[in-house]
């Protein structure tokens, strides 16, 4: 699979139309089509625009095999780590460029933190 069908599975993949996917980027919807369908080459330029607004790593696009979390966004990433602590969640976001070990660690250390806290606030439960 080259380029242009990794772009369209990463697009299907966020719900994403050809038309938003192009005004987000932004270049012709009939350009992206036929990006997508391998008829033309983007530049390497457009191709990182395009990445940028999926929200993936160039690696996605390029096909690399990756784990599943590594083409989520960071927000899904986040939201993976924690469904209803939105302080966690938010700490995890700050962590961007981190790789997906550090941030599961320092994830992991916070919710580690706040059962301590919560021990603390519980006095006899030592």
């Amino acid at each position: 699979m080259g380029v242009g069908n990794e772009i369209a599975r990463a697009r299907k993949a966020r719900g994403l139309k050809q038309l938003e996917l192009a005004e987000r980027v932004p270049i012709r919807p009939n350009f992206l089509s036929e990006v997508e369908t391998e008829k033309k080459s983007a530049s390497f330029d457009t191709i990182i625009r395009i990445a940028n607004a999926l929200d993936v790593s160039l690696d996605v696009l390029a096909g690399k095999e990756l784990s599943d979390a590594a083409s989520l966004s960071e927000a899904e990433k986040a939201a993976r780590y924690c469904k209803e602590d939105s302080l966690i969640r938010k700490s995890v976001l700050m962590m961007g460029s981190l790789d997906e070990d550090t941030k599961y660690k320092i994830f992991l250390y916070i919710q580690d933190q706040k059962e301590l806290s919560g021990m603390r606030d519980r006095p006899g439960k030592w």
